[in-house]
Parts: C-alpha cells; structure tokens; sequence
C-alpha cells in the first residue's frame, strides 16, 4: 500500500469517527416550551420541561397544563403519552407516564428520556368529558 493510500484510509475513517461522535455525544438544548391545540378542537396544552437545559440520554419529567378554549384549567383529564422520532421511524425508549394530577389544570408526566440529537415528537391523548382528544407536539435537540 502506498503511503497516499494509506493517509487517504486514514482520513476517511477518521471522518467517519468525527461524524459518529457528533451524532451519539451527549449535547444539551434549552428547555422548550410547548404548545398545541388539539383535535378535535377544545383543548390547548402546553408543555415545559424541568430539566434545563434538555440533555440526551437523561430521564426528566415535564410539567402539562390542559385549558379548554376559554382558558380555563382542566383538572380532570385522563391523559397518555406516547412518542418518538418520525423521520427515524422509532418510538420512544421509555413508557413515559403521567404520575400526578397537580390541580389547576397541569400534570406530571415523568419517564421522559431522548437518547439521540434530531426531532421528537411527544404525542398526548387527552380523555376529557367524554371526549378524546389528541395532540402532537415537537421538539429539536
């Protein structure tokens, strides 16, 4: 093997070690407030992360609040989330729950854990006077 070869085989897979190590190291974003309305229309939830700054790879827990149109708290909703990546086609790593009602309409979701960089998507079905609702709300880290 010549000595060009050989720096060019070194390059590349030196390249592919950078670009492995940016897309798996551990990287934080500033916690995101979010914010949807739902389908059918009626409910708006908004969602903020205790954790901040937003770090991969670290269970957190999220603090949602439920108003109806009016602005009112909903503080008796029955609600699941479920989540993942679209564009990658996977789910979440964890069964995120909600394990408290907090009164004033907001709500404990904990077991939240993005374990890569990219988009997420944090889905919520709210069950509400007889009612379901759902919402898709998206993040970047």
């Amino acid at each position: 093997m010549k000595l060009s070869d050989a720096l060019r085989s070194t390059g590349m897979l030196l390249g592919l070690l950078v670009t492995f190590a940016a897309a798996t190291l551990p990287t934080a974003a500033a916690a995101e407030s979010l914010s949807a309305m739902t389908q059918p229309a009626g409910l708006h939830v908004h969602m903020q992360s205790e954790l901040d700054p937003l770090v991969i790879n670290q269970m957190h827990s999220w603090i949602i609040r439920v108003e109806d149109a009016q602005g009112n708290p909903v503080s008796d909703a029955d609600i699941r989330v479920d989540g993942g990546m679209p564009e990658h086609n996977h789910g979440l790593a964890t069964r995120p729950q909600i394990t408290a009602n907090l009164g004033e309409g907001d709500y404990r979701l904990e077991g939240v854990r993005f374990h890569m960089n990219g988009e997420w998507e944090l889905r919520l079905q709210i069950d509400h006077a007889g009612v379901t609702y759902q919402t898709a709300l998206t993040l970047t880290l």
